[in-house]
């Protein structure tokens, strides 16, 4: 099914959550297409097709595999698969804290580099550990959804580059299809993310990618499970098909969904999230509602927002809600302060502005409301 920019450009999105985000009508309608054997000749064709359009939104001349599962599944697949004993977790949040339980709760010995909330991961903290410890892998997050920061994984994937072997793991599942992500110019070995942030596809699926170093270490770890044996996951999709029945619905969704992403282009795509993040900065400024995450760290594809002095949060996301419109509130330490406008996904810039013009309404009658108070 073929989703033109037509039907992209005219639907109005009132659905702001920075994940998962709003699916376009044409792309829901391609999960009703009749039931498929996932082992048909049909379906492989299908797959197959499929497979070779994934490396273009990932940046890669390698494999790019589907996982029908949450991204945490590929989370602890590929710790379970890649990492023999000793991992670094690099956290900044409550998704990149994530990978270390992860971590030790598959038994391996986890240590943590962790920058306050609201900063990017420094590079050169990340040098200093590398140099007191070797490690099979390291994990990281390139867009922390609880905060909206995003970390310059380019450039701390070179600093682990220089420093070490360890096999860099990436959690882009707020930042792939909506910022820039190069798997390959960036020497990275697994990028995962799942197919409902900026992907724009229902949840349900996390695309991901496994270098040939990444698969050679892994061929040295004895024990990966079933259904965390990225190995096994490579060797299935080499084949035309999956380790175990996949969500097939949600692949007809995918496969739909690209057609919208690919005639975008992948430049033009990055370029309108950009634009949508710096909207939401000057409208941020301009009504006193400072950004959580540090300025040389924000993401561009989800603002995390605290409100002027006396506004409540909750107040401002309860309010929009009244009037049928939906953005995030604060995640983990950060709910009671915070609020998150996901701007990703097929967001158009006059979906944004009439969001931030019916926020305006809102911020005047929370504000009126805390003055009586």
């Amino acid at each position: 099914m073929t989703v033109s920019n037509t039907t992209q450009n005219t639907e109005a999105i009132k659905f702001f959550l920075p994940g998962p985000t709003y699916v376009l009508e044409a792309v829901r309608q391609a999960m009703t297409k009749p039931m498929v054997g996932h082992r048909s000749a049909g379906f492989k064709e299908f797959y197959v097709n499929l497979s070779k359009r994934l490396p273009h939104l990932l940046r890669t001349s390698g494999d790019v595999m589907v996982a029908t599962g949450s991204s945490t599944l590929i989370m602890e697949s590929a710790v379970v698969s890649c990492v023999a004993q000793d991992v670094l977790n690099l956290t900044c949040g409550a998704f990149s804290e994530r990978w270390h339980s992860i971590s030790k709760s598959v038994g391996k010995s986890a240590d943590k580099v962790a920058t306050p909330w609201g900063e990017a991961v420094d590079p050169e903290v990340v040098r200093a550990a590398l140099r007191r410890k070797k490690y099979d892998a390291v994990t990281m997050v390139h867009n922390e959804t609880s905060t909206g920061v995003m970390s310059p994984i380019a450039d701390i994937a070179k600093v682990i580059r220089e420093e070490s072997d360890a096999v860099i793991i990436v959690d882009a599942v707020s930042s792939l299809g909506g910022a820039p992500v190069e798997t390959d110019a960036w020497g990275i070995d697994i990028v995962l993310a799942g197919t409902q942030k900026a992907i724009a596809v229902p949840p349900g699926l996390t695309v991901f990618t496994l270098s040939d170093r990444a698969a050679a270490r892994a061929e040295k770890v004895p024990h990966r499970g079933f259904y965390t044996d990225l190995l096994r996951y490579r060797d299935k999709h080499r084949e035309g098909g999956f380790i175990t029945t996949p969500g097939i619905p949600l692949l007809y969704a995918l496969d739909a969904e690209l057609d919208v992403i690919l005639a975008e282009g992948m430049e033009a795509r990055w370029a309108r999230h950009e634009r949508l993040y710096r909207r939401t900065a000057e409208w941020a400024a301009s009504r006193g509602c400072a950004y959580a995450s540090a300025e040389n760290a924000r993401s561009i594809t989800v603002s995390c927002l605290r409100p002027a002095e006396g506004v409540d949060p909750q107040a401002i996301v309860k309010g929009l809600g009244k009037r049928g419109w939906t953005i995030g509130g604060g995640y983990g330490d950060w709910k009671p302060t915070t609020f998150r406008i996901g701007h990703m996904g097929e967001v158009k810039e006059s979906d944004l502005e009439a969001l931030l013009a019916v926020t305006d309404e809102v911020l005047q009658e929370v504000t009126a409301g805390a003055a009586v108070r």
